[in-house]
């Protein structure tokens, strides 16, 4: 595993490599283990790592995740586009605007749009 701990500011975070197998609820624990390991305190996730379950609200995939990273008190960010998934879904879209909109986890375009979210002063 190629994936890194990398640090914005004075938080540290297990950035994942964009190439690699789709992520499912046993990928999962292990980020979290790593992260955990590493005492990240957010995991910055490729939007292509994840599998097509997630973006379903209905398979509750997205659900899971996010509780075990709470249980755990770590945060998440999704990297890329997520547009599509989006357009195909209003309570996907509610959900994503409801998750940029808190400090918990976010959806970005990238890294760079990452980093300017996470080093602008909390509100």
């Amino acid at each position: 595993m190629n994936d890194s701990i990398e640090y914005i500011g004075t938080i540290r975070l297990l950035r994942i490599e964009p190439q690699g197998p789709t992520l499912d609820a046993n990928g999962l624990r292990d980020l979290v283990g790593d992260a955990l390991g590493h005492q990240a305190e957010w995991i910055a996730i490729p939007v292509q790592r994840l599998s097509p379950d997630f973006f379903d609200l209905r398979s509750g995939v997205a659900g899971q995740w996010v509780q075990m990273l709470v249980n755990y008190r770590l945060r998440f960010a999704v990297l890329g586009d997520v547009s599509a998934h989006r357009a195909r879904s209003e309570s996907l879209d509610a959900w994503i605007t409801e998750c940029n909109r808190g400090r918990e986890g976010c959806f970005v375009a990238d890294w760079d749009a990452l980093r300017a979210r996470l080093a602008a002063p909390a509100r």
